[in-house]
């Protein structure tokens, strides 16, 4: 599932650093030394001092919150950016960095209402727009989600999250359909493509279209053949699909590429028992012993017994 990523990167929190007009060695400027070191708690009493002594409190205000913030103490950082905009109340970043507390904090409504102002200041922000579709989506305010996801695609069809976040909202709505039209709409050139071709074999199979999911599964298997869950889940369809002997092929291929794969092994094993291959049953269900795989153990006893009832018949 595709949600929002908050982190401490620049672009989301963001100190403001600016040296003061003051003679060098204000305490301001001695905090801003210890907040480009990241020793934030060294810089926390000095842009408290400095903005009692009344220097620059907007700065350091929002380098407080922003501290603060650094520090997982995200109550205390919302108070400081709370106090920063009374003095710069159209400073968007103040805004934005105020929601991404609260929505770290899950406080998902004092969240949008601190993104609608940020909004006010710099509409269609797109880090702004991403924070409040992911909002939305927690909120499972699916339309408004989506609507602030498509607004996302529009300003900038490079973000490929929000074809995905789409797409993830749809097939939580059980709309298949529309969940496989914004991914087959997903940039060609985006990173998740492996993500995409298995999002869309979890769809297509859902839809019973078993044939599309084997499509989509061969295809991620093919670009990432290190993968055997990837194989799994290929003989996995193919045994639903009904194919039990294409699948039986498909596992023995897999354990020569994977000969440790225990739940492979016992996959095999109960392919082989259902087309009355015991012998065969039998190695595979050893093997899959072997490796440390508990089930196996009543496929061998479910061996043993059938043979044994053929030579009672005989």
């Amino acid at each position: 599932m595709v949600y929002l990523r908050l982190n401490r990167a620049p672009c989301l929190i963001l100190a403001l650093i600016l040296l003061s007009k003051a003679v060098f060695g204000t305490n301001l400027d001695k905090a801003n030394q210890f907040y480009n070191q990241q020793k934030y708690k060294e810089a926390i009493p000095l842009y408290k001092k400095a903005a009692g002594e009344g220097e620059n409190p907007a700065i350091c205000n929002f380098n407080l919150a922003n501290a603060y913030f650094q520090l997982d103490s995200l109550p205390q950082s919302i108070i400081y950016y709370k106090s920063m905009l009374t003095h710069a109340p159209d400073f968007f970043r103040g805004h934005l960095n105020l929601a991404i507390a609260y929505y770290t904090l899950e406080d998902f409504g004092e969240c949008i209402a601190a993104l609608n102002r940020a909004l006010q200041i710099t509409p269609d922000h797109e880090k702004a727009l991403l924070v409040l579709a992911a909002c939305y989506r927690r909120l499972k305010a699916y339309p408004e989600a989506v609507t602030t996801f498509e607004k996302i695609t529009v300003l900038n069809p490079q973000n490929e999250d929000a074809y995905l976040s789409i797409a993830e909202i749809y097939r939580e709505l059980n709309d298949i359909d529309e969940a496989i039209k914004w991914l087959s709409i997903y940039p060609d050139w985006g990173n998740n493509e492996q993500k995409v071709n298995i999002f869309l074999a979890e769809l297509y199979e859902s839809k019973g279209d078993l044939d599309k999911a084997l499509y989509y599964l061969k295809l991620s298997f093919e670009k990432e053949s290190s993968n055997s869950w990837m194989m799994y889940r290929i003989v996995l369809l193919l045994e639903k699909s009904g194919n039990d002997m294409v699948a039986l092929e498909e596992a023995k291929r897999g354990l020569q590429l994977f000969p440790e794969f225990a739940e492979l092994a016992l996959l095999a094993g109960n392919l082989s028992f259902r087309q009355q291959l015991y012998d065969q049953a039998a190695v595979y269900y050893t093997l899959a012993r072997d490796r440390g795989n508990p089930g196996a153990v009543t496929g061998l006893e479910n061996v043993r017994l059938i043979k044994n009832r053929e030579k009672m018949s005989k």
